[in-house]
């Protein structure tokens, strides 16, 4: 689909939900994300192909963050364009690298003390290893063509390293997953998953980045295409999600002084937003570990690290 003149997104289904990625053609053509690991050949390539566009026309393929529908196509972009420059936050690097480096640090680092997380190896999907060309921090500006570039813009909170692309000719930002809203819907409708922020401060100050934004229209890796007070509201709508755990969280420890599991919390969140599928609260973990590793920091729990799983209290 053509979103405004030589920008393209690129739609297909991954877990019952809207998988994007976005082409800015100019005479540099930029592509953001890659998607999983057949995604290239099925899907980005035979788009391209539609625009007359062969692979090696690829300046640049950058991966807004961390998570294996958003860089398992990385190397098949390399090895089907070998002069594709491959790029990601520095934050994220050693992560979207390898595929093996994604599940231990960032799906399955709260196996031991908690019990919960994805299965042990990557799967197909991920795909394979492939080492990135440059990384990003943020303030960097890709050249698309005369009067038009790109602003790289270092907005974490999901991710350590999370990107977005900011077109200031056009106000549109292509932001991946930088923004949650209250879970991330189906493409048939429907909530299909939980918000998956880890890093709760830093998720609210990147949201205030995209309030102060000059920004027409949002472009995410699976939420619909925003524009104006759509943009607003889910942004509000996601700072509210925030708070709502925040507050179910502290309301069910105050109920349960002899402490709460990780497993205990989520379900507690997930219940009280009410439109999560069970069969995706798992996901729930992420967020709610990042609460309690802010309550924890701030001194409002304690945790109980002689129990397994862990548990924690509230603090006297």
């Amino acid at each position: 689909m053509e979103l405004y003149k030589n920008v393209y997104q690129i739609q297909s289904l991954y877990g019952g939900r809207n998988l994007f990625q976005y082409l800015l053609v100019g005479a540099n053509v930029v592509l953001v994300d890659t998607g999983i690991a057949e995604t290239p050949e099925k899907v980005i390539f035979p788009y391209m192909d539609r625009l007359k566009l062969q692979p090696n026309r690829l300046t640049f393929a950058v991966t807004t963050h961390a998570d294996l529908d958003h860089q398992g196509g990385n190397d098949a972009i390399k090895q089907s364009s070998p002069g594709t420059f491959l790029a990601c936050g520095e934050g994220d690097r050693a992560l979207v690298e390898d595929p093996r480096a994604l599940f231990d640090a960032r799906y399955n680092f709260m196996r031991a003390e908690h019990g919960v997380g994805f299965e042990n190896d990557p799967p197909p999907d991920a795909g394979r290893k492939r080492a990135m060309d440059f990384s990003f921090s943020g303030g960097e500006r890709i050249r698309l063509g005369d009067g038009w570039a790109l602003e790289v813009l270092h907005v974490p909170g999901h991710s350590h390293g999370h990107l977005a692309l900011y077109d200031p000719t056009h106000r549109a930002a292509f932001v991946g997953d930088a923004i949650h809203g209250r879970g991330c819907p189906k493409a048939a409708g429907g909530m299909g998953i939980p918000v998956t922020y880890y890093f709760v401060d830093i998720y609210l100050s990147t949201l205030r980045y995209f309030e102060g934004l000059a920004m027409d229209s949002l472009y995410s890796g699976h939420w619909p295409v925003m524009r104006g007070e759509e943009i607003r509201d889910f942004i509000a709508e996601s700072r509210q999600t925030v708070e709502l755990l925040d507050r179910v969280i502290l309301e069910n420890l105050r109920r349960n002084q002899a402490g709460l599991t990780l497993r205990d919390l989520i379900d507690a969140v997930a219940t009280a937003v009410g439109d999560w599928p069970k069969e995706s609260w798992n996901l729930a973990m992420f967020p709610v570990w990042g609460h309690m590793k802010r309550l924890e920091e701030r001194g409002n729990v304690r945790a109980l690290r002689g129990t397994k799983p862990v548990k924690w209290q509230l603090a006297s």
